[in-house]
């Protein structure tokens, strides 16, 4: 087994990543159910990314081996595990393929919860194991898919997490990952950035996060060249819903992410930030629903 070298700079930051998204997990835990129906929409396509049957018959029909990274609560874990036929619903099953899924959070507690949400929704061919991306406990080239949804960017080195996946992927195998694109084309998290840090002082830059770091998608294959992978390809989408006007959708992501400051907010301050939401992102109401755009990156590559 090939493990990185530990060193206390390393050590520490990651433990500061881990008390991070630890203190935020109970919002993760919160959300989970309800942002299911969004998550499987967009998990689509991550699944037509990865070329499941194409793998399939590369490994000459055996069970198939993903492993899922900074999986939180369940996505898209559950959506591989869905289609590698581990659910009871057979329509989301891609015939003829079967596999298991590994799915890991540096946070305990998701990884609890998600095995939780497992039981709940009947997904019989999932594991959740405890692990920092950086650093994986797995050994060399022991998954046919390694994928990562928003999570990547969070690291306190992508590029290591980057050459963590190449290490424990097989070769021929894919390596999926959902990006954020840049700032300007998120108005959700454009408006959410200016009424945190107007209201409360805080923003992505106060928070220390940075979920746009990929958000150049030409830079971010680089990025995946360098970690030593071939065939590389990015997709870009920019699906927008339709919520009711008087629904506050902004909530779960600005939880998601500021949940431990928001939580310490008095009610005016909440008040304040709703109104100023509903303000900043009114122009995207059309016929008595918002309909904002997300734009995200989908990048695939192969190790050869």
């Amino acid at each position: 087994m090939t493990t990185p070298t530990s060193d206390n700079t390393s050590d520490t930051a990651a433990d500061k990543s881990s008390q991070t998204w630890q203190n935020l997990s109970t919002d993760w835990i919160t959300w989970a159910e309800r942002l299911a129906p969004a998550a499987e929409k967009i998990n689509r396509h991550m699944i037509e990314a990865a070329d499941l049957p194409g793998l399939a018959a590369l490994r000459d029909g055996a069970p198939l081996e993903v492993l899922d990274l900074a999986s939180g609560v369940g996505e898209p874990a559950f959506s591989f595990a869905r289609a590698l036929g581990g659910g009871t619903d057979d329509s989301a099953n891609i015939p003829g393929i079967a596999g298991h899924v590994t799915a890991s959070d540096i946070v305990s507690d998701m990884c609890d919860a998600l095995m939780e949400r497992t039981a709940e929704e009947e997904i019989s061919n999932i594991k959740a194991v405890p692990a920092n991306m950086e650093k994986l406990p797995f050994e060399d080239q022991s998954f046919d898919v390694v994928s990562c949804r928003f999570g990547v960017m969070f690291c306190e080195d992508p590029d290591k997490a980057l050459r963590e996946a190449f290490r424990v992927l097989r070769p021929g195998g894919k390596a999926v990952f959902m990006v954020w694109a840049p700032l300007v084309d998120n108005p959700l998290f454009a408006a959410m950035d200016a009424v945190l840090g107007n209201i409360l002082g805080i923003g992505f830059d106060a928070a220390g996060l940075d979920p746009f770091c990929f958000g150049d998608a030409d830079q971010s294959m680089m990025r995946f060249e360098k970690a030593g992978f071939t065939g590389i390809e990015a997709t870009t989408h920019s699906p927008a819903g339709r919520i009711p006007e008087n629904a506050p959708f902004w909530k779960p992501q600005m939880d998601m992410l500021f949940g431990n400051v928001l939580r310490k907010s008095s009610d005016m301050e909440v008040g304040a930030i709703n109104a100023a939401m509903f303000e900043t992102l009114a122009p995207y109401i059309e016929d008595g629903h918002f309909q904002v755009p997300i734009c995200f990156h989908v990048l695939s590559a192969k190790r050869a």
